[in-house]
């Protein structure tokens, strides 16, 4: 197996020196694998990749990253080699598929940090904003393409008293539209900033300072300034979807409520927006396994020694 020739193709191909050497050192492993079976180049298939990724993670960790880094090593140089072989041979990687990149769970505020931000906004237009996001769970996106008709006010009969609540409608992901919520008091800041900014021919609810509709770099632009005023972390307006979703879990919300609220098809997708609560975890587990079966209420002591 030489792989000389495949080195300098990518030092050619301005790789780094870094990632040239990453390179070396998985194709050292692959050789080294490919001795061991009495295997040439031209005679790998697909199976044969998928031992030596077993080969490679013997315990069976099986890291997904790793795992593609090792697919995406290989590939490159059978990809290399077929070129330079005139098709003659084929890459055994094609018939693999790769572990699914999974997307980097947001982090949620703190209650401090949402405080903070809440009290600490003075301006009307992006108190309404930050409502939407933070109380409404709505993609940035979503909130951008909000007209001046898009929420409509319902009250609620509760017993003695109506609650308000505001209904909207937006188009989500995949075109489809979704129906959001708002709470009361985001809806008086909505109120507020529609009574107090210019008059507009423009019909989005919210306006840039060149009073046209907002986008969503304005947005994160301004939550950046907001934070750095109020001595913050810079947030993405991403995080505050996710502190929407992780508050409502832990006020005990279904987690196929969260989903509707969110926007999402699959509850998969939304697993990725809630933080765990480990100590509610447990104090639920415990109380099912007291209903399923009440004769074991006490600790056997012997199970600590």
């Amino acid at each position: 197996m030489n792989t000389e020739r495949f080195l300098t193709h990518l030092q050619t191909a301005k790789y780094s020196d870094c990632t040239i050497r990453a390179y070396s050192r998985e194709l050292g492993k692959f050789e080294t694998f490919l001795k061991e079976l009495k295997l040439r180049v031209n005679q790998v298939k697909g199976i044969h990749i998928e031992r030596y990724l077993r080969w490679r993670d013997p315990n069976g960790v099986h890291k997904a990253a790793s795992t593609r880094v090792r697919l995406a090593v290989i590939g490159s140089f059978y990809d290399y080699t077929c070129a330079m072989a005139n098709g003659f041979i084929r890459n055994p990687v094609d018939s693999i598929r790769a572990p699914r990149r999974q997307s980097p769970r947001p982090t949620p505020l703190t209650e401090e940090e949402v405080s903070t931000l809440r009290d600490g906004i003075a301006n009307s237009r992006d108190q309404a904003i930050l409502g939407l996001l933070l109380y409404s769970g709505l993609r940035l996106s979503e909130l951008c393409s909000l007209n001046l008709d898009s929420i409509r006010v319902e009250y609620l009969a509760a017993g003695p008293t109506q609650q308000v609540v505001g209904v909207g409608r937006v188009i989500g992901k995949g075109s489809k539209e979704r129906e959001f919520l708002v709470d009361l008091a985001t809806l008086k800041l909505i109120h507020r900033y529609i009574s107090e900014r210019q008059k507009a021919v423009h019909d989005a609810l919210f306006l840039s300072n060149r009073m046209r509709r907002i986008n969503p770099r304005t947005i994160q632009h301004m939550l950046h300034t907001w934070c750095r005023r109020l001595g913050l972390p810079s947030f993405h307006p991403h995080q505050m979807r996710s502190t929407f979703a992780t508050r409502l879990q832990k006020v005990g919300v279904p987690t196929q409520e969260i989903s509707k609220l969110l926007g999402h098809a699959s509850l998969e997708t939304t697993m990725i927006y809630i933080q765990p609560d480990a100590r509610k975890l447990r104090a639920e587990y415990f109380a099912a396994m007291e209903a399923l079966n009440p004769q074991m209420l006490w600790p056997d002591t012997s199970l600590m020694q």
